[in-house]
C-alpha cells in the first residue's frame, strides 16, 4: 500500500477502468459460469469487507473471477511475490491490488496490517490457500488452518469459491464457479480451534462442490531428483 500521492490518485482510476474489461474477458472468452452469486447480496450493506477462499487451478480465471464477483468493491489478492516482479506489468498489478506473501517476520506483520486496513475500508481479500496452481485440477488439495488467521482475527465473514471443470457438448472444457457462504468464525472456540473449525467448514464445502466435475481426473506426480552415479 504505497503512500505516495501518485498511487492514491491513480489506483481507483486504473482499477475501475480495467476490471470491467477483465469481467468481459471472463464472461465472453473464458466463459466462466457462476452459480449461487446471490450469497454475496448479504454483504451489500456491510461497511467492512469480506474474504473469498478459492481453489487454485488457473492463472487467468483465478485472477479475474474474484474482482468480477466483488465489483464494485475493490479486491486485493494475496499472491506469490513473483506476480509483482513481472517486467512491464508490475505497476499495473499493484494498481489492481496484490499483497505478496511474506518471506520474513517483518513482512508478515506488514501484510497483517495491510489486510486489516483494506478490510476495514470495505475491500475484499482473495486467498488461494492451496498456494500453487495445478491447471484444471478437479479435486481440492489440503490447505493449512493458518490461512484463516485473517478472518478469525477480524471476526470477518468468508466465502468459498470453488472452480470445477465441465465438458461442453462440443468437447471443450470450461470453468464453472460455485459460491458458498458466508462462513463466520465460531467465537466460542479458542483461537487455534477457531481457525481449524473455519478451515474445515470451508474445505468441506469446496470438496462437496468439486464433485460436480465431469472432466477426467488429472494426476499430478511429484518428480524427485535422482542422482546418477
Amino acid at each position: 500500500l504505497p503512500k505516495n500521492i501518485f498511487y492514491r490518485i491513480f489506483k481507483p482510476i486504473v482499477y475501475y477502468l480495467v476490471v470491467p474489461i477483465v469481467s468481459l474477458i471472463e464472461m465472453c472468452i473464458l466463459r466462466g459460469k457462476i452459480h449461487n452469486k446471490k450469497v454475496l447480496k448479504s454483504m451489500k450493506k456491510r461497511k467492512e469487507g469480506y474474504f473469498v477462499y478459492g481453489n487454485h487451478t488457473s492463472k487467468a480465471n483465478d485472477a479475474f473471477s474474484t474482482p468480477m464477483l466483488s465489483f464494485p468493491r475493490q479486491c486485493y489478492v494475496i499472491a506469490h511475490p513473483d506476480v509483482i516482479s513481472i517486467k512491464g506489468l508490475s505497476l499495473l498489478v499493484r494498481f489492481l491490488g496484490v499483497f505478496p506473501t511474506p518471506n520474513s517476520i517483518n513482512t508478515y506483520i506488514d501484510l497483517l496490517k495491510s489486510v486489516e486496513k483494506v478490510y476495514k475500508k470495505g475491500k475484499v481479500i482473495s486467498v488461494y490457500p492451496e498456494a500453487h496452481i495445478w491447471p484444471k485440477y478437479n479435486q481440492i488439495r489440503e490447505f493449512p488452518k493458518t490461512s484463516f488467521h485473517y478472518p478469525v482475527k477480524l471476526n470477518a465473514p468468508c466465502f468459498a469459491k470453488t472452480t470445477v471443470y465441465k465438458k461442453t457438448k462440443s468437447g471443450k472444457t470450461k470453468p464453472v464457479i460455485y459460491l458458498d457462504g458466508p462462513f463466520y468464525p465460531n467465537e466460542e472456540l479458542q483461537l487455534k480451534e477457531r481457525q481449524q473449525d473455519l478451515r474445515d467448514r470451508v474445505y468441506e464445502k469446496m470438496v462437496e462442490r468439486s464433485r460436480n466435475n465431469n472432466v477426467e481426473h488429472i494426476k499430478y506426480v511429484k518428480i524427485e531428483k535422482i542422482s546418477i552415479e
